[in-house]
């Protein structure tokens, strides 16, 4: 979209500096801050910011536009929840990067099969982190990665769980009323 008006400069200006989430995340926050609770929480937002998550290109229309939903394009692309739904897998066992895989495919019904060369990045990433603790199992003809949750993976699931659950809400809702009005409605 090409823009040459004031008020689109301001707006977009505005949503450079200001993430969709983050006036429930500093009113959240300042309650439980005691000293200079406004100095904490800009230097939190900061960090929200340069999430490893959040500072991905598929999460830039957002930080430009807070109105775009990331959802709606991630889930087209297939790669947006990867990370978190990583994490929730992670948190029932421990797994090698293929049987995250085949477990993603079993419970969407081979709808969702995120290849090799996005889950073991994701996986890499996810370790130096320290969300995730790798070892090697050499019990196997071929040695593999087995990954495991750490506390501060547990942690890290949570807040994304918070912060994303209204957007992929949102996202599904979408999905819903473009189907509703694609296949419900009688059309000439």
């Amino acid at each position: 979209m090409i823009s040459s008006g004031k008020k689109d400069k301001d707006y977009s200006s505005k949503a450079k500096n200001n993430l969709p989430f983050e006036e429930e995340i500093k009113s959240l926050l300042k309650d439980k801050i005691s000293k200079d609770p406004d100095k904490f929480i800009e230097k939190m937002m900061g960090k929200f910011k340069d999430h490893w998550v959040f500072g991905k290109r598929s999460f830039m229309p957002w930080q430009e536009c807070p109105d775009i939903n990331p959802f709606v394009n991630m889930i087209l692309t297939r790669s947006g929840l990867l990370p978190l739904y990583t994490l929730y897998l992670l948190e029932d066992k421990e797994m090698f990067g293929n049987e995250i895989i085949n477990e993603i495919e079993k419970r969407t019904s081979a709808a969702w099969s995120p290849n090799p060369g996005a889950i073991y990045p994701l996986l890499k990433e996810l370790e130096e982190k320290q969300f995730v603790d790798g070892r090697w199992d050499m019990e196997e003809e071929h040695p593999r990665r087995i990954y495991k949750l750490t506390d501060k993976g547990k942690q890290e699931y949570k807040v994304l769980k918070i912060i994303l659950e209204k957007h992929l809400k949102q996202a599904i809702e979408i999905f819903q009323n473009i189907y509703n009005e694609l296949f419900s409605k009688a059309k000439n």
